[in-house]
């Protein structure tokens, strides 16, 4: 192992590192926290790997938003650090992000009293990669939904606890010509603790049915497939046909982006 690979890995330099708020100009950063990958952060070729990618997080001082968490929104997130061992909620967004040349490791320094877990850090980075790597729907689509999407997400959100994600299938997944139409597949998500809930599964049922009017109603789409479906009941092989419509905040749940007053995650 090269001098220098020795002296970042000895430094303390890997993925989930927190560096001090006054390393950079960000107003309210309560840290940076660097997203690379260990091994780029330890890369003794500064040629190859020339910059730390950073993330500035601030405290929440107020509630987190249940629909910022997991991922679900492709520019801004609101997860779980610890600060001297307690728990608190932090938000980022990916616009902020900020690169720092590597070659100037030795006048960053770590925050101390500040961690992320394995679990969160893994969701963070899933987070960052999805921004770029969810898939686009046709314009014809988003267009057709879009007059949908305010009363969709409306019905959604009466059992939003209770659905662990909604997968979508669409055909074609293309642009339509004049006249054609779009066939749908939805499911609703649960787990097998909700589909033992004989109240949980009537408003689920009720979700459904209510949805299938929406699209049937619509011109653009055929009357769709639209059901409750236990996470234990769908295969990789299954799955693999459809979108996590969840992750797509502008499309499958018509909200703003800013956080309700009575949201139910507190710090």
């Amino acid at each position: 192992m090269s001098e220098l690979r020795q002296a970042l890995k000895d430094a303390g330099w890997r993925q989930g590192v927190i560096l001090v708020p006054g390393s950079f100009e960000h107003k309210n950063a309560l840290g940076f926290l660097v997203l690379n990958q260990t091994c780029d952060c330890i890369n003794p070729d500064f040629e190859k790997e020339p910059h730390f990618e950073l993330l500035p997080i601030e405290k929440l001082t107020g509630k987190a938003d249940s629909r910022l968490r997991n991922g679900q929104n492709p520019r801004q997130i609101h997860f779980q650090i610890q600060l001297n061992g307690q728990d608190i909620w932090v938000s980022a967004k990916i616009v902020d992000i900020i690169q720092s040349d590597r070659s100037d490791y030795a006048s960053l320094k770590f925050l101390g009293g500040l961690s992320i877990t394995k679990s969160v850090l893994s969701d963070l980075i899933l987070w960052r990669a999805q921004r770029y790597l969810r898939t686009a729907f046709p314009d014809s689509f988003e267009n057709a939904f879009y007059p949908l999407h305010k009363t969709f997400g409306k019905e959604v959100a009466k059992c939003e606890g209770d659905i662990e994600s909604i997968l979508i299938s669409i055909l074609p997944f293309e642009e339509l010509e004049d006249e054609e139409r779009y066939e749908i597949q939805l499911h609703f998500m649960v787990t097998p603790n909700v589909m033992r809930q004989l109240e949980s599964m009537q408003g689920l049922k009720h979700l459904s049915e209510n949805i299938q009017k929406l699209f049937a109603d619509s011109p653009e789409f055929d009357a769709p497939i639209c059901s409750v479906t236990c996470l234990d009941e769908m295969n990789l092989w299954e799955a693999r046909k459809f979108i996590d419509f969840s992750r797509y905040d502008y499309l499958s749940f018509g909200k703003e982006e800013s956080a309700p007053e009575n949201d139910t995650y507190q710090i």
